[in-house]
């Protein structure tokens, strides 16, 4: 009867160490996976950047020849607002991948890696929803 007691508590706890295992491996995936999807946004950063930097030199050349007005300065100061919101978005995914460190992550017990997987999760969520909205709002500001 010990035995089988004692064989039943070490499959529990087998089965609790492969259930956190595969959650840890799980929530790594999640992360990854919106890393992979946030990635290529920096690409349509940079190709926004450039488009709005055109802009701005645009209205500059238009108010260094005395065509200028409340409506261009207005738009000049939207125009930078917008694109120090993509700087934004690129800097924090930039400072995220910097400080991700999954690996190192992976050798923690289970249930550290798992809170580091968790609060990793929630902070790229937070890069790729900045990083939609700043590109929404930029698409739609060049449109």
């Amino acid at each position: 009867m010990k035995n089988y007691l004692l064989t039943l508590a070490i499959s529990a706890l087998l089965s609790s160490c492969n259930k956190d295992a595969d959650k840890v491996l799980e929530l790594e995936s999640e992360v990854m996976q919106i890393h992979d999807d946030v990635m290529p946004q920096m690409d349509d950063i940079m190709t926004l950047k450039s488009k709005l930097s055109k802009k701005i030199i645009s209205m500059d050349s238009l108010q260094n020849e005395g065509i200028a007005g409340n409506n261009l300065a207005a738009e000049r100061i939207k125009a930078t607002e917008i694109n120090q919101k993509l700087n934004e978005s690129d800097k924090m995914m930039m400072d995220w991948m910097h400080a991700y460190r999954g690996d190192s992550a992976k050798k923690l017990k289970a249930a550290e890696a798992i809170l580091y997987f968790e609060a990793q999760k929630d902070k790229i969520i937070e890069v790729k929803e900045l990083t939609s909205k700043n590109i929404m709002e930029a698409k739609t500001y060049l449109n």
